[in-house]
C-alpha cells in the first residue's frame, strides 16, 4: 500500500478541485482549513515555492498537475474530462492511503469512491 505524504494529499484535493465545475472552490478551502489547521499555510508556501501552486489564486499549476499525474500514474493521453475517473483508478488499483481525514473525503466525495456509512 502505498501512502502520500501530507502534501501530496493536499496537492491531491487541488488537483481533483481543478477538474470540478468552477465555483467548487470554497469547499476545497473548507475541507483543507478543517484537515490542515495551522499546518495549511505552511504547506501552501512550500507547494507554492515549488512551482505546483499558483502565487496569485494558491490555485495548482501545470506543474503541479504534471506532478500529480506522474504520481498517480495518469497518462498524458487523459483528457480532462475524465482525469477524476483516472484518479479514483489509481486510488484504488494501487490502492494508495490518504492519511488526512477531510482530505480524503474531500477527496473520495468528489472521484465517486462510496465512504461507508457509520450507524
Amino acid at each position: 500500500m502505498e501512502r502520500l505524504t501530507v502534501k501530496e494529499q493536499t496537492l491531491l484535493a487541488y488537483y481533483v478541485c481543478n477538474f470540478l465545475e468552477k465555483g467548487s472552490e470554497s469547499s476545497l478551502s473548507k475541507a483543507l482549513k478543517e484537515g490542515l489547521g495551522d499546518r495549511l499555510s505552511t504547506i501552501q508556501e512550500e507547494l507554492t515555492k515549488k512551482g505546483l501552486l499558483s502565487k496569485e489564486d494558491k490555485m495548482i499549476t501545470n506543474e503541479g498537475i504534471l506532478y500529480m499525474d506522474n504520481t498517480l500514474h495518469i497518462q498524458s493521453y487523459a483528457t480532462e474530462g475524465n482525469k477524476l475517473a483516472y484518479v479514483k483508478d489509481s486510488l484504488q488499483i494501487n490502492e494508495i492511503e490518504l492519511s488526512e481525514p477531510a482530505l480524503k473525503h474531500y477527496i473520495h466525495q468528489n472521484i465517486g469512491i462510496e465512504q461507508p456509512s457509520i450507524h
